[in-house]
C-alpha cells in the first residue's frame, strides 16, 4: 500500500507499507500506485508541496526489492524489456517532480528500492544494524533494470558502482555516506525529522555537499575508465568462467551507457534486461530463489525462546559457532578442557568484530558490548542457563557419546543438545542418552561465518519442540536451514563422497591434479575436489569416507588413497603436505611426489568433456538415490543444500533442476553409458530410472 499525506509545511510524505508482509516489495500492482501518487503530486497547486519524502512503514527495511513472482511472467525478451521500461518511467517521475525528493531510508533498501531511491534528489539513511543498501539482480542472473545501471555510476563512479552490481553486495551506511551514496546518517528516531530538513534545505537552493573522489578515483571514472572497464571484464571471465551472462551484460550496458545521453543508456538497460530474462542461467538462479523459500520444512511446535547458547569444543568450529551466535544477539557461554584454546576462540572473536568495526557494519562501542556476552570455562558452570548447547569436538562417537553424557547432567530437562557432525549417525551419538528427545544434529559447514548453510538432523526419537528450537537458533543465526533424515553424511556429504571418490578413479586415470582442479572450476565449483579435500583434511575426508562406504555400496568403489596419504603423513592444509604443498601456510603448488602414491603415477590427458560428465553424473545419480530413500522431503530441499553447503553451480540450478534440464531419460541413459565404460557405481537409481520411464521430472514443467 502507497498512501500519502501533506503536513503543515506543505511537505508531502509518502509512506510505502505492504500491510500483510514483513518486508515491502514492489510488485507490478505497486509501482502502479506509485505512479498513481506521483502523478497526483505533480499536479496539486492548492497547496503545492514544498518536496516530498518517501519513508516506510516498517520497522527495519526501506523496500527490499521487486516482487520476484511477477518475472515469471516473461515469455519474451520483450516481456522483460517492457517491464524494465515501465520501471524506469515510474521511478523517472520522481525526478520529473517540480519539487525536491528525499529517500528516507531504514533497514534494506535493495534493488528496485534503490533505484527508485536513486531517482530521488537526496538519500538520507539511518545507523540502524539493518541498514544496507545494494542491487543484488545479479545474484538472479539479471542486471539492475528500473534505471540503477545508468544513475548509480553516474552518482558514485563506474569503478564503486561496478564493484556493486557484479557482486550484488551490500553497502553499509558509513561507507554510503563516504562514497556519495547517502546524504545523511542519522538515528531511526529521527529519520523523518531529518528527511523533512533536508527538503526544506532543498527548496531553498541549498545542494547537499558530498565526499570529493580522490583524485585516483577521477581518473579512473574519466580519462582511464577504460582500465577500470578491462579489469572488471578480466576479473569476471576469472571468477565465473564464462558460465554467467548477467555480469558481462552489465560491463557492456555500463561501459556503453555512460558513452551515450542518459536516455540512450537507459535503452540500453531495457535490451540487457530484456536479454537476461530468456537467458537459462537467469531461470536456474530464479528457481533456487523460490526453492530456498519452498525447502522450509512445515513445525509442529513452537520453539523455546533463545538468550544463551552452550558451546562445547573451541577449535575453528566452535568457535565460529560462537562468533555468529554473538553476532547474532546471544549470549554465549563456551567450554573446552584447554584455556589456551579457548584464548585462541577469544582472539579469533575479538578478530571477527574488529573486522566489522574497521568495515564500518557495526561501531567500536557497539562491537565491545557484544563481546561482553561471551564468557570461556573449564567447565559446565553457567551452562544451566542455556536453551540449547551445540556440541563440536572431534569426529569420534565414543567422544561425542561421553560428553552427551555429560551435558545431561549439567544442564536443565528442557536444554537441547546439538552434535554438530558432518557423518556421524544422531541415532548411534544418542542412543545411549537419558533424554534423547531433546538430542538432535546441526552440521555447519566451515568456516562457520562464512559458509550459509546448516543441516538439522533429525533421529527416530528427537520431538519436534527439539526441531522447532534448533531450526529458529540456524534462523537466528542467519543460515539457510535445511532439515534432513539421519543417516550416515546427511545429505550433503552424502552427494559430495561420490563426487570426490570420483575425483580419486580421475587421479588414477592419470589427470593431472591442478588440471582437475581447473576442470571444476570451470565447471562453476568454487574450488577444486583437490584443493577441497586438502582443506577439509584427507584424514577428514578418509573418516567420512569410511563411515559412509558401507551405506552406500559399490557406488563408493573405494580406491584406498586415503588411507595411503594418511600413511604418508598427508593430512592437507593442517599439516602442510596434501596434494598441494603449502610453503608459510599459503597454498603452493601441486606436491609433484603425490602421483607416486597412485597405481599408475604416469600423468596424461583427459578431456574436459569427459570429466565434466564423470563428476556431474556421479553427483546427480546420487542425489536421486537421497530423494528415493526419503532423506530429504523434496527436490528443493536438495538444490538449496547442494548449492549452499559445497558450491554446486547456481547456473545449473541445483542437482534435481539439473537433471530436469537435461532430461531424466537422456541422463538415464548417460548414466547406462558410463556404467559400461568405467564400472557399475555409474548404475543409475532405480526411482530416477522409473521416473524417466514414466515421463515424469522433478520439477512440473512450464
Amino acid at each position: 500500500m502507497i498512501l500519502y499525506e501533506l503536513d503543515d509545511q506543505a511537505i508531502a510524505v509518502v509512506t510505502i507499507d505492504h500491510p500483510e508482509e514483513p518486508l515491502n516489495f514492489l510488485s507490478f500492482q505497486a509501482i502502479r500506485q506509485l505512479e498513481e501518487v506521483l502523478d497526483h503530486l505533480a499536479q496539486l497547486t492548492e497547496p503545492r508541496p514544498v518536496g516530498v519524502v518517501f519513508i516506510s512503514g516498517k520497522p527495519d527495511n526501506f523496500i527490499v526489492g521487486v516482487d520476484i513472482k511477477d518475472f515469471l511472467g516473461f515469455r519474451t525478451v520483450e516481456d522483460g524489456a517492457e517491464t524494465s521500461r515501465t520501471g524506469q518511467s515510474v521511478f523517472g517521475k520522481i525526478g520529473q517532480l517540480p519539487f525536491p525528493s528525499v529517500a528516507a531510508i531504514n533497514g534494506t533498501c535493495l534493488g528496485g528500492g534503490l533505484e527508485l531511491a536513486l531517482n530521488c534528489t537526496s538519500r538520507i539513511i539511518t545507523d540502524h544494524p539493518k541498514t544496507a543498501l545494494g542491487l543484488p539482480e545479479v545474484k538472479l542472473g539479471l542486471l539492475p533494470g528500473a534505471s540503477g545501471s545508468q544513475y548509480l555510476p553516474r552518482l558514485v563512479g563506474v569503478q564503486k558502482a561496478l564493484d556493486m552490481m557484479l557482486t550484488g553486495k551490500n553497502i553499509y551506511p558509513y561507507p554510503a555516506r563516504k562514497m556519495g551514496l547517502a546524504d545523511e546518517i542519522v538515528s531511526p528516531g529521527v529519520l523523518l525529522e531529518a528527511a523533512k530538513a533536508q527538503v526544506m534545505r532543498l527548496a531553498k537552493g541549498q545542494h547537499p555537499t558530498r565526499p570529493k573522489r580522490p583524485s585516483l578515483v577521477r581518473l579512473l571514472d574519466g580519462p582511464l575508465k577504460g582500465l577500470v572497464f578491462r579489469g572488471a571484464k578480466k576479473q569476471v571471465l576469472a571468477t565465473t568462467r564464462g558460465n554467467y551472462p548477467a555480469p558481462l551484460e552489465i560491463i557492456r550496458v555500463v561501459k556503453q551507457g555512460l558513452g551515450r545521453s542518459l536516455a540512450g543508456g537507459l535503452k540500453l538497460e531495457t535490451q540487457g534486461f530484456g536479454r537476461l530474462t530468456q537467458t537459462p542461467e537467469h531461470k536456474a538462479m530464479t528457481h533456487l530463489f523460490f526453492a530456498g523459500r519452498g525447502s522450509k520444512t512445515a513445525l509442529q511446535a513452537q520453539p523455546r525462546p533463545l538468550q544463551q547458547v552452550g558451546i562445547l569444543g573451541a577449535g575453528l568450529m566452535g568457535s565460529g559457532i560462537a562468533t555468529v551466535c554473538l553476532d547474532k544477539g546471544l549470549t554465549v557461554r563456551h567450554k573446552d578442557i584447554d584455556f589456551k584454546a579457548l584464548g585462541r576462540a577469544r582472539g579469533s572473536i575479538q578478530r571477527y568484530f574488529d573486522g566489522r568495526v574497521k568495515k564500518r557494519i557495526v561501531s567500536r562501542r557497539d562491537a565491545g558490548l557484544t563481546l561482553t556476552h561471551y564468557s570461556p570455562t573449564t567447565g559446565y558452570a553457567g551452562f544451566q542457563r542455556s536453551q540449547i548447547v551445540i556440541e563440536a569436538v572431534f569426529e569420534d562417537l565414543s567422544l561425542k557419546q561421553e560428553l552427551l553424557a555429560d551435558l545431561e547432567g549439567a544442564v536443565s530437562p528442557e536444554t537441547v543438545i546439538a552434535t554438530n557432525t558432518s557423518s556421524l549417525p544422531i541415532n548411534q551419538i544418542a542412543q545411549e542418552a537419558r533424554h534423547p528427545e531433546r538430542i538432535i544434529g546441526m552440521h555447519f559447514f566451515s568456516p562457520v561465518e562464512k559458509m550459509p548453510l546448516v543441516e538439522i538432523i533429525t533421529s527416530r526419537r528427537t520431538d519436534e519442540q527439539t526441531l522447532a528450537t534448533t531450526v529458529a537458533l540456524g534462523k537466528r543465526m542467519g543460515k539457510t536451514v535445511i532439515v534432513v533424515q539421519d543417516s550416515p553424511g546427511f545429505y550433503v556429504n552424502r552427494i559430495l563422497t561420490p563426487y570426490l571418490n570420483e575425483t580419486f578413479q580421475l587421479l588414477e586415470d592419470g589427470l593431472p591434479v591442478d588440471v582437475l582442479d581447473g576442470y571444476a572450476r570451470r565447471m562453476g565449483f568454487p574450488v577444486g575436489p583437490c584443493t577441497l579435500t586438502d582443506e577439509v583434511g584427507l584424514d577428514v575426508a578418509g573418516k567420512v569416507a569410511a563411515v559412509m562406504a558401507p551405506f552406500i555400496g559399490e557406488r563408493l568403489q573405494m580406491t584406498g588413497h586415503n588411507q595411503r596419504f594418511t600413511d604418508d603423513g598427508r593430512l592437507g592444509r593442517k599439516n602442510g603436505r596434501g596434494f598441494y604443498t603449502y610453503p608459510k601456510g599459503k597454498k603452493g603448488p601441486v606436491d609433484a611426489t603425490v602421483y607416486q602414491l597412485f597405481d599408475h603415477p604416469q600423468r596424461q590427458t583427459i578431456p574436459y568433456e569427459q570429466v565434466r560428465e564423470r563428476l556431474l553424473a556421479a553427483l546427480l545419480n546420487e542425489a536421486a538415490f537421497c530423494l528415493e530413500e526419503g532423506l530429504i522431503d523434496s527436490p528443493s530441499v536438495g538444490d538449496v543444500g547442494a548449492i549452499y553447503g559445497f558450491g554446486f553451480p547456481p547456473f545449473l540450478g541445483g542437482p534435481y533442476w539439473a537433471m530436469d534440464q537435461l532430461g531424466l531419460p537422456a541422463f538415464v541413459e548417460q548414466l547406462h553409458r558410463l556404467a559400461e565404460r568405467h564400472g557399475s557405481r555409474f548404475a543409475p537409481a532405480p526411482g530416477l530410472v522409473k521416473r524417466a520411464e514414466a515421463g515424469e521430472r522433478y520439477y512440473p514443467g512450464d
